[in-house]
C-alpha cells in the first residue's frame, strides 16, 4: 500500500488518534514506517516470547492480549479496539521479547509501525511523547486495578465488576465465556454458572458472544470487598 493511501486511512482515526499533532514532515516519516495488516478471527498477531520490532494501532476490529503460563492457562489482560495501541512497550525497550500474546477476537485490521522510525518521530515531538505517556499511564492504572481485584474480590465480584466495565464502554464486545473466564482469573464452568444466575435474576441477558447488562445497580451490589 502506498504511503499516501496509508496516510489517508490513518487520518480517519483522527477522533481517537491525534495524528494532527505531528508536523507534516513527521506524518510523512511515520507513514513511511507503517504497514496495514489484516487478520482473521482468532488469528494471532504475535506470540508471547516473540522478538519485538513493531507496535500496533487498531484500525478496525478487536484485539485481546493474553498472558500464558507454562501449563497453557490464559489471563486476559487487555482489550484494544479502534484507535488503541498494543505492543507499544517496544518503543521504550529494545530487543525485549513480547510479554503477552495478541489475538484478534474478530476480523481485524491494524497499522503495524516500526520501532526505530516511530521512535525518531517521538524524540522530535513533545506533544506526541506526552500523548504516548498518557496512554501508557492509563494502561498501568488499569493493570493495577486488575491486581487489586484479584487480591481483594471473590470470583462473583470480579465477574460482576468486569461486566459493568465492559458495558460502560458503550459498544458490544464479542467476548466468549472463555474470554470472560480468562479476564477474571476463573474457569469457564464457574463463569457459565454465574452468568446463568445473573440472567435468572434479571441482571443480564446472555447473547451469542455478548452479555448485555440490564440492571447495572444490581450487578454492582454483587461486588463485595
Amino acid at each position: 500500500m502506498k504511503i499516501e493511501e496509508l496516510r489517508k486511512i490513518a487520518g480517519t482515526l483522527a477522533d481517537v488518534l491525534p495524528i494532527e499533532i505531528l508536523p507534516e514532515i513527521d506524518r510523512q516519516e511515520l507513514a513511511g514506517h507503517m504497514a496495514m495488516r489484516k487478520f482473521k478471527q482468532d488469528e494471532v498477531v504475535y506470540h508471547q516470547g516473540d522478538p519485538a520490532a513493531h507496535w500496533f494501532v487498531v484500525f478496525e476490529g478487536l484485539v485481546k492480549v493474553l498472558l500464558l503460563d507454562e501449563n497453557g492457562r490464559e489471563l486476559l489482560i487487555s482489550l484494544h479496539s479502534r484507535g488503541e495501541f498494543f505492543g507499544e512497550l517496544v518503543i521504550f525497550e529494545d530487543k525485549v521479547p513480547r510479554d503477552g500474546t495478541a489475538v484478534c477476537v474478530i476480523p481485524t485490521s491494524v497499522f503495524q509501525i516500526e520501532r526505530d522510525g516511530s521512535l525518531a518521530v517521538l524524540r522530535r515531538n513533545e506533544e506526541a511523547r506526552k500523548h504516548m505517556f498518557e496512554r501508557l499511564s492509563r494502561n498501568i492504572r488499569k493493570l493495577e486495578g486488575q491486581v487489586e481485584d484479584f487480591a481483594f474480590l471473590d470470583v462473583t465480584s470480579r465477574l460482576a465488576k468486569y461486566l459493568v466495565e465492559v458495558a460502560r464502554l458503550g459498544r458490544p464486545l464479542p467476548l466468549t465465556q472463555d474470554d470472560l473466564a480468562s479476564a477474571i482469573g476463573s474457569t469457564r464452568m464457574t463463569v457459565n454458572k454465574l452468568l446463568a444466575d445473573f440472567e435468572r435474576r434479571g441482571f443480564i441477558n446472555v447473547e451469542r458472544r455478548n452479555v448485555r447488562v440490564l440492571d447495572e445497580k444490581s450487578l454492582l451490589r454483587e461486588i463485595r470487598v
